[in-house]
């Protein structure tokens, strides 16, 4: 009896040390979305949340290290590019280590006082080259409601690792 239990012990420890000596690695991934269309320190609309956790889940789900800053704002959409807050919260993202940066443009139209959500445009970003390596709209706030829109969101996400898989 005494002998089984050694052999077990010493089958576990070299199970772990195996382990060990092959390290895993994840890739990280940093997400910013960002709000245009409604009017600075407005309220956050419920579809940037819906998106960035639909986008984030798929991401972890996936085996990436998955970062994110706060949902932020901006007036227009022509002003997307790495510099300004995006520019500073990218070198936040590669100081951080990660090897991907995503950001999410969440654009919303309001109509009537009501606020919706009509597209979200994805750009990919390689960390080490700081190059543009993807970029996508899909349509928003076309789900009837939020559980429809978060797999809308989730769906989104899949098509969007495909593109960094392999790189």
């Amino acid at each position: 009896m005494f002998h089984t239990r050694s052999c077990k012990r010493l089958s576990i420890i070299a199970v772990l040390i195996a382990l060990l000596a092959f390290p895993a690695s994840a890739s990280t991934v940093s997400f910013l979305l960002v709000e245009t269309g409604i009017s600075e320190g407005g309220v956050n609309g419920q579809h940037s949340r819906l998106w960035e956790s639909g986008l984030m889940s798929v991401f972890f789900d996936s085996g990436f290290i998955v970062t994110s800053s706060p949902i932020t704002q901006m007036q227009t959409r022509s002003a997307m590019d790495l510099s300004g807050e995006i520019g500073e919260t990218f070198n936040e993202a590669i100081n951080g280590g990660a090897d991907y940066f995503i950001v999410g443009i969440i654009e919303y139209n309001v109509y009537g006082g009501r606020v919706a959500a009509q597209r979200v445009s994805v750009q990919i970003y390689d960390s080490n080259s700081r190059q543009l390596i993807y970029e996508q709209s899909f349509p928003a706030g076309t789900g009837r409601n939020e559980n429809e829109e978060f797999a809308l969101a989730k769906s989104a996400g899949r098509l969007i690792i495909s593109h960094i898989r392999g790189r």
